[in-house]
């Protein structure tokens, strides 16, 4: 495992200054269903805030009933001339409802897994023959999560616990949680009851005693919208520089420092807007798994026009 430290970094100055690696393992493109003209307008903020931001290493993870492939190509697309790299994933769902990340080495890599870990055809139980068969590096994402899909919530804290030797990392900070936190504070405390304080809590900052030793610990922002990224993960960087293979510096599990890309705490209506935004698209996206699991809708139709082509053999 790597000697990755888990301090926190204060300001993104202070990473780049220490020589360290970003990585932002939680990110969506959130185009979903958009009519070209949104979806461009999206990307093109897209491309303005990570070329302000300039995270090594961002994740492309949306989730798998909103069209993953797509997100990925047009995230990619749009950012093909910044020091980013975006790499392949999704957020899958199983059965139970439960999210996982699964990111992979290659495009071609992602296209055969979307084809067996489609939305909510498989278990929990098989993550590990899931990991293995589709060559991925597996995160629990927000264990914790005020919602239905986190794994500590659905499946009890103990499944959570026993999960995490079949996975790569867990997310130990959430930047989607700050939304809440920062609106809802009080006297240190999310107003309402305890175990909703305690789940939001838990998912900005999970506790020492639910991280389990050998797994990696992920920094994500879990950014719905271009501009929410605020924190994502650094380690110090190998030799002073980007690594030169990503997948396999992530194979390490390194325990990923919060480090903060965005400030914005004294705009206390930005940030009441930010929180409007993701609980309006919360609330979309449990529309859209609430129509495909129970078989109302097929989901959209791809629209990126390389989303069609042929899947190749991944070595």
């Amino acid at each position: 495992m790597s000697a990755g430290s888990d301090d926190d970094i204060n300001d993104w100055e202070s990473a780049v200054q220490s020589n360290r690696v970003t990585f932002d393992l939680h990110y969506h493109t959130n185009v979903y269903r958009m009519p070209r003209w949104k979806r461009d307008r999206r990307l093109a903020k897209h491309r303005k805030y990570l070329s302000e931001s300039k995270v090594d290493y961002v994740a492309s993870t949306e989730h798998a009933y909103k069209n993953p492939l797509d997100a990925y190509l047009y995230l990619r697309d749009v950012t093909l001339d910044l020091p980013t790299e975006i790499l392949p994933a999704v957020e899958a769902i199983s059965k139970e409802g439960v999210d996982v990340i699964f990111i992979y080495r290659s495009e071609d890599a992602l296209r055969q897994a979307l084809r067996i870990i489609r939305p909510f055809s498989w278990n929990v139980a098989d993550l590990a023959k899931l990991r293995a068969d589709t060559g991925a590096i597996t995160i629990i994402p927000h264990p914790f999560t005020p919602g239905k899909t986190g794994m500590a919530n659905v499946l009890g804290t103990e499944t959570f616990m026993n999960m995490q030797e079949h996975v790569d990392y867990i997310e130990i900070h959430n930047g989607l949680s700050l939304h809440f936190l920062e609106n809802g504070m009080r006297d240190g405390k999310v107003p309402g009851p305890p175990k909703l304080q305690r789940n939001v809590e838990y998912t900005y900052r999970l506790p020492e005693e639910f991280r389990m030793d050998g797994v990696g610990l992920a920094v994500s922002s879990d950014a719905h919208f271009p501009r929410h990224q605020t924190i994502v993960g650094s380690v110090p960087a190998p030799d002073g520089k980007r690594p030169e293979d990503w997948f396999a510096f992530l194979q390490q599990r390194h325990h990923f420092a919060e480090t903060p890309v965005r400030d914005h705490s004294e705009r206390n209506l930005l940030k009441l807007w930010h929180m409007m935004q993701s609980g309006y698209c919360t609330f979309g996206e449990a529309v859209e798994k609430k129509a495909q699991k129970t078989g109302l809708s097929s989901g959209a139709a791809h629209k990126h026009p390389a989303a069609a082509a042929p899947i190749r053999d991944v070595p």
